[in-house]
């Protein structure tokens, strides 16, 4: 596996040279973090100790890499580094969910949504995830007899859309169709993977643009992205309008949310319609894209699949895996935290300081844009004994050390961390161990994979795999 900044030792792209003595910011193109976004930040990382300002078009930027920097950040001070800019655009898409609300109101969604992600909760996901992968376990029998290879990005990605369909909806998104008044049929998961798509751009032409322009202005994206969000509306309304009329419906997450919020729901319909947008759009591609990045590796690491099945033949023997194999499955978990050690699908975060402030001598100002380089903080040599090899049994029980934890976001880090992020691993466990148990994946080792940072680090192109029978 390679980043694009791992290709381009010809010099394309090197180090920034080091800040000027007036704390000038270094200027980089644009077309230097479009072409290799995580390749620069490594560098920037690696070259200013974790700490640098860079100017981007117009607009300056605070790079902030290091576990002191995160536990101000996101346990010691957190309100004085909120969401910025970049959330504000991300809400045109999500709303103002848990993502991208603050203070209050993001406390009030966690307190009502907190009760939903309970055990049960967890013992529906292992369900559904189990037997939809058994049944993507049939095509890729399939597919195995007759020698093709499987596109393994696109199926984790479908499966991963069903999986979070059923879990807030109880309804199979790819299956589900709307049909318009003239006739048109729109499959719903199509809109909602548009919207990813479409609104991913608009977010981030917004983000770097000196000027924002309105949504309304004439042009494809904006055209497309505003059609797909209107899908994505009509079908999220029309589930939370069923709901209410009938009382909260099925035991799934949308259910308990209306019943968590009672009698307010009816007036609260914008509020439920961002919460379940937002979590949405937070447990679909991230957990597609870790499990690709998994099976991936594992086929890479011959000692490490053999451990891995091995586990599962020793606790689970051929049957399915409930919720109380979970924590049984140790060495699964452990290869799931090192995948996303190396690949974690949200690369990066931002904020903006409220107040000015010092980290790690570095002096914080007030407005300041910050970025906390996910990908660079999880292969910093300083955490992380050889960074760029994969070892699950860093994250063996008690071996963790306190600055690790720190320099650890997958799922960000203090109060606000996801709260879908047992969901997230609970679905990849399951996931591996029901397909684990029957099948490997085998990658050509001549056809290099490159990871590329777009709404999620992916591998570039999809990934092509073969699929074998455990015999």
């Amino acid at each position: 596996m390679q980043l694009l900044s791992e290709r381009r030792r010809d010099g394309r792209h090197p180090a920034p040279a080091g800040c000027p003595a007036d704390g000038a910011p270094i200027r980089l193109p644009l077309r230097q973090l479009r072409a290799d976004l995580l390749g620069t930040q490594q560098a920037l990382v690696k070259e200013h100790d974790g700490f640098a300002r860079y100017q981007v078009l117009r607009r300056v930027f605070t790079l902030v890499a290091s576990a002191d920097a995160n536990q101000q950040m996101f346990v010691l001070a957190p309100r004085n580094y909120r969401r910025g800019r970049h959330y504000d655009n991300l809400a045109l898409v999500i709303g103002r969910g848990l993502i991208c609300s603050e203070g209050a109101d993001w406390e009030r969604q966690r307190r009502l949504a907190q009760p939903a992600f309970d055990r049960a909760l967890m013992a529906r996901v292992v369900e559904i995830t189990g037997a939809l992968t058994t049944e993507l376990l049939a095509r890729w029998d399939q597919a195995g007899r007759r020698g093709e290879q499987v596109d393994l990005l696109d199926d984790m990605e479908e499966l991963a859309l069903r999986v979070i369909g059923m879990a807030l909806f109880s309804r199979d998104m790819t299956t589900d169709r709307h049909t318009a008044a003239d006739g048109t049929v729109t499959v719903t998961a199509n809109c909602f993977t548009e919207a990813r798509r479409y609104g991913a751009a608009v977010v981030f032409r917004r983000n770097i643009s000196p000027v924002v322009l309105p949504l309304w202005i004439p042009g494809k994206v904006n055209r497309r992205f505003r059609r797909a969000l209107a899908g994505v509306d009509r079908f999220v309304y029309e589930q939370i309008d069923q709901r209410l009329a009938d009382g909260g419906g099925p035991d799934d997450i949308l259910g308990e949310l209306i019943r968590a919020y009672g009698d307010r729901a009816p007036a609260l319909r914008r509020d439920l319609r961002d919460q379940v947008v937002t979590l949405f759009f937070a447990g679909f591609e991230t957990t597609a894209v870790a499990l690709a990045w998994t099976w991936l590796l594992l086929s890479q690491h011959p000692e490490a699949e053999a451990r891995f099945h091995a586990e599962l033949d020793s606790v689970l023997g051929g049957r399915a895996p409930t919720v109380e194999d979970v924590k049984s499955l140790r060495y699964t978990n452990q290869v799931i935290h090192e995948s996303l050690r190396m690949y974690p699908p949200v690369y990066g975060m931002t904020r903006k300081a409220a107040a000015d402030d010092l980290i790690g001598g570095h002096q914080i100002r007030r407005g300041d844009d910050l970025v906390i380089p996910i990908h660079a903080l999880h292969h910093m040599a300083q955490y992380w004994a050889e960074p760029g090899a994969f070892c699950p049994e860093r994250f063996t029980a008690g071996r963790l050390t306190q600055a690790q934890r720190s320099a650890y976001l997958p799922f960000s880090f203090g109060k606000r961390r996801c709260l879908g992020a047992t969901f997230a691993t609970v679905e990849m466990l399951t996931v591996l161990a029901v397909a684990g148990q029957r099948v490997r994946l085998r990658h050509d080792p001549g056809c290099p994979v490159v990871a590329v940072p777009a709404v999620t680090q992916r591998p570039a192109g999809g990934l092509r795999m073969r699929v074998e029978a455990r015999s």
